[in-house]
């Protein structure tokens, strides 16, 4: 399930990140659109269906442009390009304010190995999301970089059938995959 640290990041250091990640999503809870929902929130909704995962460098050291504030894009552009898992859910950035847990999309190699085409390596220090099928993603509703989350556009919102409802059967691809 992506709960164990990589080589190089300190199995402390991942458990520090995953406690604050939680306590920052505690908070993010309290922004309830209706508590009747079956997810009141993105962060319930994460964290109940969620898996962890910690950083790691770029796969096989290749070089690529990183696309920062453009993480929904760049995702489903290596989603795309690489075949990779497109992930949305939440990443650790310390030093972000007020909380260090931001709203993110990332990429999951075929080993399960983090991708993340929007941050430098070791920028984020830990990440919790939700791996989509293909089907799901590419039925979002257009106009929308995010699938599940408000992405760029707050305006749009976050994707609030999910919230109400429960994520469908068809909705998550395997945590390694």
């Amino acid at each position: 399930m992506g709960t164990e640290a990589e080589p190089g990041v300190g199995e402390n250091d991942f458990r520090h990140a995953q406690k604050t990640m939680r306590r920052d999503l505690e908070l993010y809870r309290q922004l309830a659109l209706d508590p009747s929902w079956r997810h009141p929130t993105f962060a319930d909704l994460v964290l109940e269906h969620g898996h962890w995962y910690p950083p790691a460098p770029w796969p096989n050291g290749q070089a690529w442009e990183h696309m920062p504030g453009r993480c929904f894009e760049a995702a489903h552009t290596w989603a795309d390009r690489a075949g990779w898992t497109y992930v949305e859910g939440y990443a650790l950035v310390p030093g972000t304010w007020p909380l260090a847990t931001i709203e993110h999309a990332w990429c999951l190699t075929p080993t399960g190995q983090i991708a993340d085409p929007a941050l430098p390596d070791g920028y984020a220090t830990a990440y919790l999301g939700l791996p989509l099928t293909d089907t799901f993603r590419e039925a979002r509703q257009p106009g929308r970089d995010a699938v599940l989350t408000c992405g760029s556009n707050l305006f749009l919102g976050a994707n609030t059938d999910v919230l109400r409802a429960g994520l469908p059967p068809h909705a998550l691809a395997n945590a390694t995959s």
